[in-house]
């Protein structure tokens, strides 16, 4: 029997979300990122491109706003000293409190703040001071990239700036109730300087270590993995590092996403310039650095998305051990693509047109977040560039 011809398929946006498979959000709305709950519902951090305020948005599981969450879904954190932030990204914690964090400042210089939010949409005035941490340095502008929880509900973050000599300072910084820890670190700083390339991405690895991808050259993929205590774990790799040949010509490649799978194996994800413009990259790592040979024969998978330019953004491995990955279409502005691969790395011909689907949710939109839900239903989340008014976020949801 033949599906009717309204029939919905793995890879198109669930109509039963929201309003027509996106999730609506109040105006002013800008730059932020959505996170699952534990009980399937959805929250939100943004920024406000207009006041000095952090905007928490809490959605139902059908996409529609959560009236019991502060004011019709919706409250608002002051900044500290009316400071505006750039643009708000966020990690849930296993209380359902989040941890949200990014830059912080005015007058062209910026630092960064990470600040603790309750369930209930309110500041932890019990986390650094007033509910915040300020992450100051002495650069004229700092940026953390990433935070991570650790099992101990310590904090690590990543956070880079220029050092005076034009190379990027990075560093790994360890808080404890938003307080620098003083028990890591070189005389109790609470930090360590771990590169001085740029590097923007790290995950916990399964020995409670750090897996990085600094940008070194053009024609590489580069990981570093760090132990625990912030030094170079010299047993990873050669010496510490993995690079990972590219096809050639290679003019740029980058990661925008690094992840631990259960197994201990490292997926990553970005884009590498081939030659015929920007295409979606992935790798998978063994534990110990060595290229996975179940994954793509254990060659970098670089694909060309349905003959556009694209960047892959995100991961989510899944628990039967295939992956879907979301990011954008760069010579198409709007359009978001997704894919879903099998475990060895060959494209989910189920999902999608042969494993991939390119979107517009509605917009000139940015991909900045991929979840799955429990049901398979994949969430993205990102920001929705606008012509004649202020950009602001946007939540979709596609069927898995």
């Amino acid at each position: 029997m033949n599906a009717p011809h309204n029939a919905r398929n793995p890879g198109d946006l669930d109509l039963d979300f929201g309003d027509a498979g996106l999730a609506p959000f109040p105006p002013g709305m800008f730059d932020g990122q959505s996170k699952l709950l534990s009980d399937g519902r959805i929250l939100s951090a943004c920024t406000d491109n207009t006041t000095p305020t952090l905007t928490m948005v809490r959605h139902l599981q059908n996409g529609t706003l959560d009236a019991s969450f502060g004011e019709q879904g919706v409250t608002r954190i002051d900044m500290p000293d009316s400071q505006m932030a750039a643009y708000a990204r966020m990690e849930v914690q296993p209380d359902d409190s989040a941890l949200v964090y990014g830059p912080i400042g005015r007058s062209g210089s910026h630092h960064s703040f990470v600040c603790k939010v309750l369930p209930d949409g309110t500041i932890d005035s019990a986390f650094g001071v007033a509910g915040f941490c300020i992450l100051d340095f002495g650069h004229q502008s700092e940026l953390v990239s990433e935070i991570v929880r650790l099992d101990d509900g310590k904090v690590m973050a990543l956070v880079s700036g220029p050092g005076a000599d034009g190379l990027e300072d990075v560093y790994l910084v360890r808080l404890v109730n938003g307080h620098l820890d003083p028990s890591f670190g070189d005389n109790g700083e609470g930090y360590v300087r771990v590169s001085r390339l740029v590097t923007l991405h790290f995950a916990v690895t399964a020995s409670g270590g750090y897996v990085m991808t600094p940008r070194t050259d053009f024609s590489t993929a580069t990981f570093r993995q760090y132990l625990p205590d912030g030094s170079l774990d010299r047993s990873f790799g050669e010496n510490g590092q993995v690079t990972v040949p590219l096809p050639s010509p290679t003019g740029d490649a980058r990661f925008n996403q690094v992840s631990v799978q259960p197994d201990g194996k490292i997926l990553a994800v970005g884009y590498a310039n081939v030659g015929t413009g920007n295409h979606t990259l992935t790798i998978r790592l063994n534990p110990d650095g060595s290229t996975d040979s179940t994954f793509n024969g254990g060659e970098p998978k670089i694909m060309v998305f349905q003959g556009h330019q694209s960047r892959n953004e995100n991961a989510v491995y899944l628990p039967d051990g295939r992956i879907v990955a979301a990011g954008d279409i760069l010579d198409r502005p709007g359009d978001i693509c997704l894919m879903r691969l099998q475990p060895n790395g060959n494209l989910d011909a189920s999902f999608g047109s042969n494993g991939l689907v390119i979107s517009n949710p509605g917009g000139d939109d940015r991909c900045q977040g991929l979840q799955v839900q429990s049901d398979g239903k994949i969430l993205v989340c990102g920001l929705r560039v606008m012509e004649s008014s202020p950009d602001r976020m946007y939540l979709a949801r596609y069927l898995g």
